[in-house]
């Protein structure tokens, strides 16, 4: 591709799924954008959706956004650069490339796309790992073992790594009239930061775009998960704004998205090095653009991707519950001891590592457990979450119902009323089956020497003949 001085790229917003604002991608194409991006994999929702296979957001929803992205790419003629279905996992990215397909038919197009599969293989990670690759754990949580062992590979339903903008970037030198590119799980920056690279943008520059530009309108105010932003790229700097009138971008909304999700604000560690923003500079260019200049790039020794992975560890069932009275929210933690030890009797002859029974006490402390700078109840109200995990679905829904059943007649001091001590909203209640739970078994840095090593790509032309995809 030919080096350019400036480029304009539009994020269309914050999360594939969340919604795509109609009107402001249509007014973005008026600044004749170079490409449409936007990011739609996390792993905020949780373990569930990469164990399952499933899309974190509703099929509809994805059909929505995507037929608004693709349908305003190709009235521009520029291509859309999108990761799909939450998890990134292959059975997600497939479900992208359906959904493109039922958009091709429904408007005649015929789309040449890049697709990057980002789930691992496991033998071939067993075997680099077996022949003395280090893989480190990101976090030093005490579920995550401090390298990353066959066993543990082996014991994964999935695994995911990380897409970097390289992978993005080499599909385009190598295709350069692609219409577009889905991806499975990506660093989200890379998505945005991929064309600046390709196109001779300083790096630094380049990921400290992809960082604010990733959740779209979040950098703006009012922010919006569902609104778009417009970002252009020059030499030394890039400059934002919203192209809905009712936002703006400021300093402080800019600033505000730069330090969002890192440990550390002013560095963020990426894929071959890390992003320092640390003497940024936030500009008001006027009522409602920033000016953003000063990042730089601090490389590293290796070259590293994130891997997640999930091992499934049981079935949930849950019980949601609101009480009123006065006298039990007095001694509310006492009658939740009483009857684990009740629950714990009855079930005496299950293994006790078969299931777990856990009690969420909804305004007082559920949320943030031991660091609850507040930690004493203060509302007339308060919500129960009866969770239990077990090792089959009828276990954990029998633990639940019994559980549910003698929370609501347990007797206490001061009690005035044998009617129940739950108000239940849902019938059923008193143990909805969940299904299956999923934790987080892998949370790695893998070492690459080819950014592109672990990942397969192909190019796909899909059109209203498309019968697979």
């Amino acid at each position: 591709m030919q080096k350019i001085d400036e480029m304009r790229i539009y994020s269309a917003t914050s999360f594939v799924g969340h919604g795509v604002d109609e009107k402001s991608i249509q007014k973005a194409l008026e600044y004749n954008p170079y490409a449409i991006v936007a990011q739609g994999t996390t792993t905020d929702a949780g373990p569930y959706y990469l164990g399952t296979g499933k899309p974190v957001m509703a099929r509809e929803a994805l059909e929505r956004d995507l037929e608004i992205i693709v349908c305003a790419a190709q009235k521009a003629k520029i291509p859309f650069i999108v990761s799909v279905g939450g998890s990134g996992s292959n059975p997600t990215t497939k479900l992208g490339l359906e959904i493109l397909r039922n958009i091709c038919q429904k408007y005649n197009y015929k789309l040449k796309i890049g697709v990057i599969w980002s789930e691992i293989n496991p033998e071939w990670l067993i075997e680099k790992i077996e022949g003395g690759l280090k893989v480190n754990r990101i976090v030093p949580h005490p579920r995550l073992e401090e390298y990353l062992s066959a066993n543990t590979v082996k014991k994964a339903k999935r695994i995911v790594a990380q897409v970097g903008p390289e992978v993005i970037m080499n599909l385009f030198k190598e295709n350069p009239d692609l219409d577009g590119i889905i991806t499975g799980r990506a660093l989200d920056i890379g998505l945005y930061a991929a064309l600046p690279l390709l196109n001779g943008f300083d790096r630094g520059l380049s990921m400290h775009f992809g960082k604010i530009m990733e959740d779209g309108a979040l950098a703006a105010t009012p922010g919006s998960g569902n609104d778009g932003l417009l970002g252009i790229i020059r030499k030394d700097h890039f400059d934002l704004v919203p192209m809905n009138p009712k936002r703006r971008c400021t300093p402080a909304s800019v600033v505000g998205h730069a330090f969002y999700e890192r440990r550390d604000p002013s560095r963020e560690t990426n894929p071959g090095g890390d992003l320092d923003i640390s003497q940024a500079i936030y500009k008001q260019l006027d009522e409602r653009t920033v000016r953003v200049s000063g990042s730089r790039w601090v490389p590293a020794e290796d070259y590293r991707v994130k891997l997640e992975g999930v091992a499934k560890i049981g079935y949930r069932s849950i019980c949601i519950a609101g009480i009123r009275d006065p006298q039990f929210i007095k001694r509310t933690e006492k009658n939740l001891e009483e009857c684990r030890e009740i629950i714990e009797d009855y079930f005496h002859i299950l293994p006790k590592d078969s299931y777990k029974l856990m009690f969420r006490v909804y305004g007082k402390n559920a949320v943030m457990g031991e660091c609850e700078p507040r930690p004493v109840m203060e509302g007339h109200e308060i919500c129960i979450l009866i969770d239990v995990v077990a090792d089959s679905q009828d276990k954990a829904d029998s633990i639940c119902s019994f559980a549910s059943s003698t929370l609501s007649h347990h007797g206490f001091p001061g009690r005035l009323s044998t009617a129940g001590n739950l108000a239940m909203p849902f019938s059923p209640g008193r143990a909805i089956s969940v299904g299956e739970v999923y934790q987080f078994n892998i949370w790695h840095a893998l070492p690459l020497r080819d950014p592109e090593e672990p990942f397969r790509k192909e190019v796909k032309i899909i059109s209203t003949e498309s019968k697979e995809v």
